[in-house]
This record gives structure tokens, C-alpha cells and sequence, in this order.
């Protein structure tokens, strides 16, 4: 069922991807008001007359999909955290539209868990997050309409927790090799609850997830023709243990694919 799912909806996490003539790839970040909880907002377009099979690689978010067709909803999804890589089809015709959702968006802004579908897809009604009332024209446009859609959702200021705050901030600020219990000392809130937190809503452990963003970051790496680790790994043979359990290669696998197969890898952003 989830790979049907897969085919029909295209590109289930077409983040930072294509770069061919047929393959168009915009991005957007949000506004400081909702920098906090989102990543970036993209859109995807396959401009080609035939299918594409593309595996994408776990990036530490989740994302909310809506795939159109000739101007009209043909699929709207939610995914859940990837912790493996994922095959995927992408069809001829889709325009992909999605919000890349950071870790405390499940309570302030989705006000739901998403560990029930850890490595899999939800499907939604399109009046869930009042998507079926988006005018799909410009992307510029169609990410006012997605902000405007998230500010309303979000609690009160006394409503959230400083320490969810500290987290999400410390989370997507650091580009070096952080341990999971030098995050709870750096934010003042221990490990335990940070791990309780995390699998409530997302389904995994700081540990777990910290190992996915090393790994996401690893791909900056790789893009550039490095297959040695800069830090986080103990040598090079635990770095392509790591980076194969993620995403099914080698290193050197992803680097040659970068164009093809793994064509998300040529152009990923720092953010």
C-alpha cells in the first residue's frame, strides 16, 4: 500500500533535488516568526513526458506534501520522519509543493504525533490545514498562503515551552558533532525528557535523530567528492557503515548517483 502511495504521489521528499532541464527546483524559507518550526518550503516540477525513479535520503524532517495536476489537487499527504532511504517514482506533469517541518511543529503546529507513520505517508483531506482554499499560482504566492495558514495555528506566546524553543533552535544551529547529552546541557533540559519528548511525537530517540542530521550533513560532503569524515565518525570504515544504513550506499555510490539516481544530493543547501 505505501508503495502505491509512493508511485501516485510522485515525490514524496523532493527537498533540494533536481537540476535537469525537465526537473525544476525552487525553495523558500520561512519567516522569523515561524523559523522555529519550519525548515523551508519547496516546489518540484517534473516537466518531462516520462517517469523518473529517484531514491531520496533521510534529511531529519518531515514534510507535509500537495501534489498538483493541471491546477488541481491530485494528492495531499503527510510524512513521517525517514530514518532509511526511500525508492520513489516521480510521474510526468506534478508540480510538488512542501513544508519541511522541524521537530516541535508536531505539537505547536501540526497539534498531533507523527510517530505512527515513522517511515511512512499519511493521506489527508484537503480541508485539513485548509489546503482545498489555496490558490495554487506563483510559488512565492503559495508559500504566503502556506505562512499565513501555519501563524494561525500557532499558540500563544506564554502558551509555549522555552525549553521545546531552546530545543528547535539548537537542533538546526549547529554544523558540528554534538553528543546527545551536550544538547541537554546545552539547553537545560535533560536527556531523558528530551528523549520522552522526541518519541511521543516523532517516534525516535535525540541519539537516533542526532545520527540522522550527521548523516544529512555527511551528504554535503559526499556532493563535493569527499569520502573521508570530517568528524562525528570514528574512521572511514564507520562512516560508510553510517551513511549505508541511511541510505542503502556508499558514499562513493551516492557521489556517481548525485546526478541521476540521487540527483536531491547536487543541490542541497546549508541552513
Amino acid at each position: 500500500m505505501v508503495n502505491k502511495i509512493f508511485n501516485l504521489c510522485c515525490a514524496i521528499l523532493y527537498q533540494n533535488m533536481s537540476i535537469s532541464l525537465t526537473h525544476k527546483y525552487s525553495e523558500l524559507y520561512p519567516s522569523k516568526t515561524l523559523e522555529n518550526y519550519v525548515a523551508s518550503y519547496f516546489e518540484a516540477r517534473n516537466e518531462s513526458d516520462k517517469p523518473q525513479e529517484i531514491t531520496i535520503c533521510p534529511d531529519a524532517y518531515f514534510k507535509l506534501i500537495i501534489q498538483v495536476l493541471d491546477g488541481k489537487i491530485a494528492a495531499y499527504f503527510l510524512t513521517g520522519l525517514w530514518a532509511k532511504e526511500i525508492d520513489i517514482v516521480v510521474q510526468p506533469g506534478i508540480i510538488t509543493y512542501g513544508i519541511r517541518f522541524k521537530v516541535i511543529a508536531p505539537e505547536y503546529i501540526l497539534r498531533r504525533e507523527i510517530k505512527s507513520i515513522l517511515n511512512s505517508v499519511e493521506q489527508l483531506k484537503t480541508e485539513y490545514f485548509d489546503i482545498d482554499k489555496i490558490a495554487f499560482t506563483t510559488f512565492p504566492k503559495i508559500v504566503e498562503q502556506f505562512e499565513s495558514i501555519i501563524a494561525k495555528r500557532l499558540p500563544r506566546e506564554e502558551e509555549i515551552k522555552s525549553n521545546r524553543l531552546r530545543l528547535s533552535q539548537f537542533l538546526y544551529s549547529q554544523y558540528e558533532d554534538i553528543k546527545a547529552g551536550e544538547v541537554a546541557s546545552q539547553i537545560y533540559w535533560s536527556q531523558r525528557e528530551i528523549n520522552r519528548y522526541l518519541n511521543k511525537y516523532i517516534g525516535v530517540s535525540l541519539k537516533k535523530y542526532l545520527n540522522i542530521q550527521k548523516c544529512y550533513r555527511a551528504y554535503f560532503q559526499i556532493r563535493d567528492g569527499e569520502f573521508f569524515p570530517e568528524k562525528g565518525f570514528f574512521d572511514q570504515a564507520h562512516f560508510i557503515r553510517e551513511v549505508k544504513k541511511h541510505t542503502g550506499k556508499t558514499p562513493s555510490q551516492l557521489y556517481k548517483g548525485q546526478n541521476d539516481q540521487f540527483i536531491q544530493l547536487k543541490n542541497m543547501k546549508h541552513k
